[in-house]
């Protein structure tokens, strides 16, 4: 599915700065709506776990089910951000999509933890690998309809091709993220969107389908050999 990419940090970004003009408004409407949840999630289970005689066990348990439930709303962000860079409309109802999809989500999810673990349990860098490599296995399920394995095989063998990179982008992405909260905050109003989106860009040109002028050039440097 994937496809030879040599993007670049520098170029992803100033694309990503370019398109989040327009963008932002239901970006941050999806956003909203994502951290009032968390918010309700947490004191509901405060509310009901709290005060458990259980205690250890019991909060572990409730972080993992909250953790495992909120996780398609985070994927629901990242989508928005696939969505702008492939230049598709970006309703603040995407944020929910990833639940038409939550059982193969979840499945996801709980695999690649565990292998994410056993990895930073061995040597802990296959861990660090697999956490980067993994990245797109979620949006592989519901843009691509992939099944669990094969979303996370196909992640982790695109991004190999370049991970050294796109860890790369990913630490620029958070220092940017550092830099938009010094200033009140304020500066997150451009960087999140921004990064958001320029993740979306290098899946977009990692796993666009090939266009009828690439498959010709293809057969005719073929057809020269």
């Amino acid at each position: 599915m994937s496809t030879p990419v040599t993007w670049r940090i520098s170029d992803v970004l100033k694309t990503a700065k370019d398109k989040q003009i327009g963008f932002k408004a239901s970006y941050f409407m999806a956003f909203v709506a994502y951290m009032a949840i968390s918010i309700v999630v947490e004191l509901a289970r405060d509310a009901l776990f709290g005060a458990s005689a259980d205690g250890a066990v019991t909060a572990v348990v409730a972080e993992a089910v909250i953790g495992l439930l909120m996780m398609p709303l985070g994927v629901g962000l990242g989508l928005l951000g696939i969505r702008r860079a492939s230049g598709r409309e970006t309703p603040v109802s995407t944020l929910w999509e990833p639940y038409t999809m939550a059982i193969p989500l979840l499945i996801m999810f709980i695999l690649m933890g565990a292998l994410i673990v056993g990895g930073l349990v061995l040597l802990i860098l296959p861990g660090i690998y697999l956490a980067i490599a993994y990245s797109f296995a979620p949006y592989l399920i519901i843009e691509k309809g992939m099944g669990v394995w094969e979303s996370l095989e196909t992640s982790r063998k695109a991004i190999t091709q370049y991970w050294w990179r796109y860890f790369g982008l990913m630490l620029v992405s958070s220092l940017l993220i550092i830099a938009g909260i010094i200033p009140l905050f304020i500066g997150l109003i451009w960087v999140l969107p921004i990064v958001t989106i320029a993740a979306g860009e290098v899946f977009v040109e990692t796993f666009s389908e090939p266009t009828t002028k690439d498959i010709e050039g293809s057969q005719e440097a073929s057809g020269a050999d």
